[in-house]
């Protein structure tokens, strides 16, 4: 129980200092530190936080996340509590906030929650609600997430309900699950697909006679229908995590595989290449001598190549063909040696998708860099500071956190190394990676989520061989003043909602019109100046107008600023002389 506590203590001190940085409500920074992990745990793609409670109608939510397709829906809600040791929050409490979410869901459906909120006081909370509304013909499966860093009376997930057509899942993270996720490496959720009982449909493969301790693997062939049914569920999470960020980066339809579906189903396997998958487990309801096998549930199943596939029959299935009659070639890796799993799954995944170029080659040509920077937030000093200061560059998740506790067990040591690192000089790869890609005018990638936007940032790190100097890390932390500095304006001037697209688009707009920008001064300062601020508060508001006025009146203004075309369209509205009066 010790290890709990010492890990809530750090939790909470990491809520304190994100709380700080970023001028945020401590719910609020536990939300967002919470959700990034459920992005690295593969439940979540590019979670949205934001924040609204209404005691009287009885209604609760921190944040959301909506798939591409519309099809998929997550919402979740906070518990956030500091003491010196860990508290219980009870079955009722649970229930309580269950039941407060639940009602948000409900409340949009009906639409009633346009007499609730104030669209003007919060617009992303009321277009979220709207976007459900108009589209809860498609939504076909709803997570509702409650993230406490209390220990869960329940020990396990309430059961599944109905709302609408979409089924309703429920999942409680609690200190012990965060604890195991972090601290244990304990896989956080693992996907349970009954084959059989949801989609009337099991797999029926052949065994491939190979004799090994690693993995068993079947071939064979499934229907359209299948792929297009799970997908239609599970959206993104039926992608092994870097296949789901290229799809993201890059686009998930492919207009030939749609035409071949639609045109010509009995030849899709003569011209699809199929997919690999990999599952932790399946369960057999037939096994022959012959080799034959017919799979009733998977669990941990992924696809690692064949992602544009599955999402381009989901799309046809989506426009009326039934895909009974179209098949796909299958190969599934099933993980015999679990103390191998993550790297037999990175090594599949790197093999089947080396033909694009993606993944896991992409992070290992990143390695390089990574570490450079790492190096150099060592060795480079903080002008102006007496004792000198040094920013921490975060490689990998926790470092900071890491790096404090092993100075010693005394008080002493500890404070002397946030000295020299204070919390507020921390940054991570992944924001990092947001910084410079929103300077490089790219927001549509960084508004797509942490994932998608690293892998893209790879590619470019790759493609341009950089290797970091001092005066490249310079800049970079420079960059990241600027945009932190920007997101506190844009809480200082009070825009209520879409804030992590409102600072990306608006970094790269002051990039398009300041193409030579004076970072040495930032670098130099620590701080943007009066009159850089003065340009950027007139930047944020054509922005806002922009992004709060797609052209299809009813788009969800999240989604529009994930699209080029909303960066494209800025661009030309930035380019003309009378704009920044």
């Amino acid at each position: 129980m010790s290890k709990i506590n010492t890990y809530y203590t750090e939790l909470i001190e990491q809520v304190n200092n994100h709380a700080e940085v970023n001028l945020d409500q401590k719910i609020v920074s536990f939300a967002t530190i919470v959700s990034d992990r459920l992005v690295e745990g593969e439940v979540l793609s590019a979670p949205q936080v934001c924040a609204f409670q209404s005691a009287r109608d009885g209604i609760s939510i921190h944040g959301y996340e909506l798939s591409d397709e519309m099809n998929t829906l997550h919402v979740f809600a906070a518990d956030y509590r500091e003491g010196t040791v860990p508290s219980v929050i009870s079955r009722e409490e649970i229930k309580g906030i269950i039941q407060q979410t639940e009602t948000f869901i409900y409340a949009a459906v009906s639409d009633l929650l346009g007499t609730i909120i104030d669209q003007n006081k919060y617009p992303e909370i009321y277009d979220l609600s709207q976007t459900i509304n108009q589209n809860i013909s498609n939504i076909r499966h709803a997570s509702i997430h409650i993230i406490t860093n209390r220990i869960s009376e329940m020990d396990v997930n309430p059961d599944d309900t109905m709302i609408e057509e979409a089924k309703v899942t429920f999942h409680i993270w609690d200190l012990k699950k965060l604890y195991s996720f972090d601290i244990e490496n304990v896989q956080i959720d693992e996907l349970y697909i009954k084959l059989d009982e949801q989609f009337n449909e099991p797999m029926r493969l052949i065994e491939v006679p190979v004799e090994n301790d690693t993995y068993s693997c079947y071939i064979g062939y499934v229907s359209g229908r299948l792929l297009a049914k799970a997908y239609e569920f599970y959206g993104n999470r039926l992608m092994e995590r870097n296949v789901r960020s290229y799809l993201q980066a890059r686009g998930k339809i492919n207009k030939g595989i749609i035409t071949t579906a639609k045109k010509s189903p009995s030849m899709f396997m003569a011209y699809n290449n199929g997919l690999t998958t990999i599952a932790e487990q399946a369960v057999f309801s037939k096994k022959e001598e012959t080799g034959f096998v017919e799979i009733s549930e998977l669990i941990g199943w992924q696809i690692v190549n064949g992602g544009q596939t599955t999402a381009s029959l989901y799309r046809t299935y989506k426009e009326g063909e039934s895909l009974d009659d179209l098949f796909v070639q299958i190969k599934l890796n099933v993980i015999k040696d679990m103390s191998r799993k993550d790297d037999i799954i990175s090594s599949i995944s790197e093999y089947a998708n080396s033909q694009n170029k993606i993944s896991i080659s992409d992070l290992r040509s990143n390695d390089a860099y990574q570490a450079e920077l790492e190096r150099l937030s060592y060795v480079v000093a903080v002008p102006g500071t007496n004792p000198a200061t040094k920013w921490f560059y975060e490689r990998t998740r926790g470092q900071y956190m890491v790096e404090v506790n092993r100075q010693g067990s005394t008080p002493a040591k500890k404070r002397a190394y946030q000295l020299e690192f204070p919390k507020e000089q921390v940054i991570t790869k992944t924001e990092a990676a947001k910084y410079i890609m929103s300077w490089n005018q790219y927001p549509h990638i960084v508004s797509k989520g942490s994932e998608a936007n690293f892998l893209e940032f790879c590619n470019f790190v790759r493609e341009d061989k950089i290797l970091p100097d001092e005066s490249y890390y310079q800049d970079l932390i420079a960059k990241g003043i600027l945009f932190r500095e920007t997101d506190k304006l844009i809480q200082t001037l009070r825009y209520k909602g879409y804030k992590a697209n409102l600072v990306t688009y608006s970094i790269a707009s002051l990039s398009l019109m300041k193409p030579q920008f004076d970072f040495e001064q930032i670098w130099t300062a620590q701080s943007i100046s009066q009159d850089q601020k003065g340009e950027l508060e007139k930047i944020i508001e054509v922005v806002w107008d922009h992004i709060t006025d797609p052209p299809v009146k009813g788009t969800n203004v999240t989604q529009y600023c994930k699209r080029e075309a909303c960066w494209t369209s800025l661009q030309h509205k930035l380019q003309r002389p009378a704009i920044m009066k």
